[in-house]
């Protein structure tokens, strides 16, 4: 048997209705305290493996989220012919990385690859618990001053304008710019002083315009290209 790889196991006190959690990182102490927290919440962790695309294929087809534990900024993972594979062996399953820096080109390029969600280590427990919850409803998850930093340093590094499929309005790109710093409708329609089903009349025109389906895919095309101004 592989020294990096755990055989599955079901914690005791969960019962099997429970949503089941991968855990993959090259660091067993790392891994072993998510763990514990995880399990603590409700959760089974089924599995652990180190960063292995063919680890995390070994285990996949048991869970419902892949939390991975993998510094975005300094280990070399941003590469795409190491990122691709890995996130790509979670077979579309939900995937949160757990890391110590915020890198740009990190979360560009994890959320490219499939990752739903970034925490960063520094963050107390709850905010982890409450990524996890949000990626397995198939929300993005990124902090605000996170995705406020990143969005501003990528249109700032952008070297020239964006075409969008379709022009989006001006109001309309104050809801994509709000749905990228991960406020729901209810706080979007406050901001906005409009009410909430405008909210939702607004993103069915921009996710037909963007050619995306849900805020998930929003979120990526945001970061990716940023909303063009009207």
């Amino acid at each position: 048997m592989r020294d990096d790889i755990l055989l599955p196991h079901l914690h005791p006190r969960v019962c099997e209705t429970s949503r089941r959690v991968l855990l993959t990182g090259d660091h067993s102490l790392i891994r072993t305290a998510l763990g514990l927290l995880i399990s603590d919440h409700g959760m089974t962790v089924v599995g652990e493996c180190s960063n292995d695309p063919a680890a995390v294929r070994a285990f996949v087809h048991m869970v419902d989220l892949v939390v991975l534990d993998l510094d975005l900024d300094t280990s070399g993972w941003t590469r795409p012919e190491k990122l691709g594979p890995l996130l790509g062996a979670a077979k579309g399953m939900p995937a949160l990385i757990v890391t110590r820096g915020g890198d740009s080109r990190g979360i560009s390029a994890a959320l490219q690859h499939g990752a739903l969600g970034v925490v960063l280590k520094n963050r107390p427990p709850r905010v982890l618990m409450r990524a996890i919850r949000a990626v397995l409803a198939g929300e993005v998850w990124l902090e605000r001053s996170m995705v406020t930093s990143f969005f501003y340093e990528e249109v700032t590094e952008r070297p020239g304008p964006t075409v969008m499929p379709e022009r989006l309005t001006r109001r309309e790109t104050q809801v994509v710019e709000l749905v990228s710093l991960g406020l729901p409708n209810k706080q979007i329609a406050a901001r906005l002083s409009i009410a909430e089903n405008t909210v939702r009349h607004h993103l069915t025109s921009i996710f037909d315009k963007l050619a995306v389906t849900n805020r998930a895919q929003l979120m990526r095309y945001t970061l990716d290209t940023g909303p063009a101004a009207p």
